[in-house]
């Protein structure tokens, strides 16, 4: 058994595992040894991947389809989660909307805040109760660059992934005293499928996107690599540099530069 496999075993479980980040997680995490719970909506996709994954990694692969929005969702994941020993949780499910927030379905805007704020806290606090109590385990944010700045447009998906930042850069600091690490992993855009649920598109960058966009396995490999070691994950030189200008810029004018990025995005789109 490998020591992240000791340290973050046996079991993992990932939200959004259907696509993207969360089934490269999916993917990476059985590479290492560990079995993993496949958490999403769509359950043809999770059943293919666990039957990939068993088939290259040897590793158990236990779908779990669930829409992550309910309120109830702890109870409806708990006959999957409950004789199993988790040592690690990667809230990774989400997505985004873009257009002013006046002109947008409020129901969709709620469900966005269910999916990407309330989710993952009520499922780390059933699943990092046992974690304190080992004295070891792990538990994954996937949040966003755009976490670090408001922006027109993006006006309530820039606050959830906010909100997910701070939360988890405040629970690493309760829980690290337990041996239990937490991670605020920070992506820039992404070739997923959040960028067409979004309505972006990254051709408007022309020949840029390939420095400011990155596929979903340089992603998550950033990101078990420096589990354990740093809170706050930002992935790409890119985005590490513009976060870092944002803290000598006033936020109005952050706000302002990230909105006109973003038009150009969704025009193109």
């Amino acid at each position: 058994m490998s020591k992240f496999a000791e340290r973050y075993g046996p079991w993992a479980v990932i939200t959004g595992a259907s696509s993207g980040i969360g089934a490269e997680f999916a993917r990476q995490l059985a590479g290492y040894g560990l079995n993993v719970v496949l958490v999403a909506r769509r359950r043809d996709r999770l059943e293919e991947l666990a039957s990939g994954i068993e088939d290259m990694y040897r590793v158990e692969a236990r779908v779990a389809p669930a829409d992550l929005t309910a309120r109830n969702i702890v109870q409806v994941l708990q006959p999957a989660l409950a004789d199993i020993e988790i040592g690690l949780l990667v809230n990774c499910a989400g997505f985004g909307t873009t257009g002013p927030f006046l002109d947008m379905d409020p129901s969709v805007q709620e469900s966005m805040i269910n999916l990407n704020c309330h989710a993952p806290i009520v499922l780390t606090h059933e699943v990092a109760q046992s974690m304190r109590e080992r004295g070891r385990g792990g538990v994954i944010f996937v949040s966003s660059v755009n976490g670090f700045c408001a922006a027109p447009g993006m006006a309530n998906y820039n606050a959830t992934k906010g909100y997910d930042l701070l939360f988890a850069e405040g629970l690493a600091a309760e829980l690290a005293p337990y041996g239990v690490d937490v991670q605020a992993l920070c992506p820039g855009g992404t070739y997923t499928e959040f960028q067409h649920v979004a309505g972006l598109d990254s051709r408007a960058l022309g020949p840029l996107s390939g420095l400011v966009f990155a596929n979903a396995s340089t992603v998550v490999t950033t990101s078990l690599r420096k589990l354990g070691k740093r809170v706050t994950v930002i992935h790409g030189f890119i985005n590490k540099l513009n976060v870092f200008m944002m803290r000598f810029m006033p936020r109005w004018l952050s706000t302002r530069l990230l909105g006109t990025a973003l038009r150009r995005l969704a025009a193109h789109h």
